[in-house]
């Protein structure tokens, strides 16, 4: 059967760039079997891209990146500067950072809390669905924000007396060392009470589970349902809190497995299918269907990186597990390959 044209280009460019699912793949391999003008074809598009690829220097891809952020935060500057005349409320979006392939980056407002008086002003750090974030706070601290989450804290009282943060979603702290002013992250489940440490901390909404790793130093938990009892957390525990059925459980981990999405990886150690895809929900914003649910508790062990798209998370799954996908709009369904 004679293809269109514009379809095998389309099914080599997705391919070369990482793109294509499984039935991409094996569309475009049958296609290269009927002629070996078919496999030329294929093999010359690979080299153009790989070459393309090599032919753009380090310094001009460097340069590109400084003049379009410069570009950005110019047209960012210009528009933040109309909205002050004409209201209390303000908005900054800037880039912290090119990604981990041009993906991390962080949004912050800053909102007047009290309109007459301006006795507040939040300021708020957003990771958009897919993108890691990271900021350095007044006092120095260093906080990386996870995908799909905010910290929120009133820059005019912040390192004052105290350093108090509100979080919804998941993030790393570095926590600068300061007896004098305790640093306290709050969530909707408990708080986190620190001096000078390093720690993570998940407490998404909608979630039951709430979950901090201590990497270093020492924290205080204290649980909003039991305000009297005082947690001590020591560095590797792993303390994980259901609110449904107030089940409390800490045990001894390795923390660097919890923590490395801050450098845009996953770990999994003896890990099931439902914890990965929970995690890759939240990644590509995207919705997993297992059939049957059985597959769910099949275990896995090894790293996924947020550079990688989809595709390439969906295929290791495939090699390690035998778990075929097929993908609809923003849907993936899994199932055991034939």
């Amino acid at each position: 059967m004679k293809q269109n044209r514009k379809h095998i280009d389309s099914l080599i460019a997705k391919i070369i760039s990482g793109n294509a699912n499984s039935e991409d793949i094996r569309e475009l391999e049958e296609w290269e079997k009927v002629s070996s003008k078919n496999e030329k074809l294929v093999k010359k598009s690979r080299k153009v891209w790989e070459n393309g690829y090599l032919h753009l220097p380090e310094k001009v891809i460097q340069s590109d990146k400084s003049d379009l952020s410069q570009s950005f935060n110019q047209h960012l500057f210009d528009q933040i500067q109309r909205i002050k005349r004409k209201t209390n409320l303000y908005k900054l979006a800037a880039i912290l950072a090119f990604p981990i392939a041009l993906a991390l980056g962080f949004y912050i407002s800053y909102v007047a809390g009290n309109l007459e008086n301006n006795t507040a002003q939040l300021t708020q750090v957003t990771s958009p669905k897919g993108h890691v974030s990271k900021c350095v706070l007044p006092d120095g601290t260093h906080v990386w924000v996870n995908t799909g989450s905010t910290i929120t804290y009133d820059i005019s009282r912040f390192n004052k007396n105290s350093r108090e943060i509100s979080l919804e979603g998941e993030a790393y702290f570095e926590v600068t060392s300061d007896i004098d002013k305790p640093f306290k992250v709050t969530t909707p489940v408990a708080t986190v009470n620190v001096t000078g440490t390093a720690f993570n901390v998940m407490a998404y909404p909608g979630e039951n589970n709430f979950e901090t790793v201590l990497a270093e130093g020492s924290i205080f938990l204290q649980f909003k349902q039991d305000a009297e009892n005082i947690i001590t957390i020591k560095p590797g525990d792993r303390v994980v809190y259901n609110q449904l059925t107030g089940n409390l459980t800490v045990g001894e981990v390795d923390a660097a497995m919890f923590t490395s999405w801050r450098n845009g990886e996953l770990l999994f150690k003896d890990a099931t299918l439902n914890d990965l895809i929970t995690e890759l929900e939240r990644i590509y914003d995207i919705k997993f269907h297992l059939q049957p649910q059985e597959l769910g508790d099949f275990r896995f062990r090894g790293m996924f990186s947020y550079n990688n798209n989809l595709i390439e998370a969906l295929e290791k799954i495939k090699r390690t597990s035998g778990i075929d996908y097929y993908i609809e709009n923003k849907e993936v369904k899994l199932h055991k390959m034939k």
